[in-house]
């Protein structure tokens, strides 16, 4: 099955888990760089309590693979937030205008806090250097 008809099926499939408010495609099948054996990487934002495993089950049965890694994007890092708002494609979005604040809000907090991020990061490695 290609890349188009499994996205529709995972939206027809997840188009009655009302708590779901964005599910976001990163990584390689969003940039298109995917390979034969490439994973699904999916986030998520919930607008209620959202059983995880439930919500991994409707994706890998949409999908036929359970090569999908699913991150709940409200714990996920800075960084992967303010990837998945560059680089991703959003699959389910509601209401209308989920997405444009998902990116807005991880996009702002990455400007604000990437730089400090980026300069722990350097000195920790520099304290790690022989």
């Amino acid at each position: 099955m290609d890349d188009a008809t499994a996205l529709r099926r995972l939206r027809d499939r997840l188009a009655d888990m009302e708590q779901l408010r964005l599910l976001v495609l990163h990584g390689s099948r969003a940039s298109g760089t995917q390979h034969e054996n490439s994973d699904w990487d999916l986030g998520y934002l919930a607008t209620a309590p959202l059983d995880p495993g439930e919500l991994h089950l409707q994706v890998t049965d949409a999908l036929a693979t359970e090569a999908v890694d699913l991150v709940d994007l409200d714990r996920a890092s800075a960084l992967l937030r303010f990837r998945a708002a560059r680089d991703g494609k959003p699959v389910v979005a509601r209401p209308q205008g989920a997405w444009t604040e998902f990116v807005l809000a991880a996009t702002h907090f990455w400007c604000d806090a990437g730089p400090v991020i980026e300069r722990a990061h350097d000195e920790l490695l520099a304290e790690l250097a022989p």
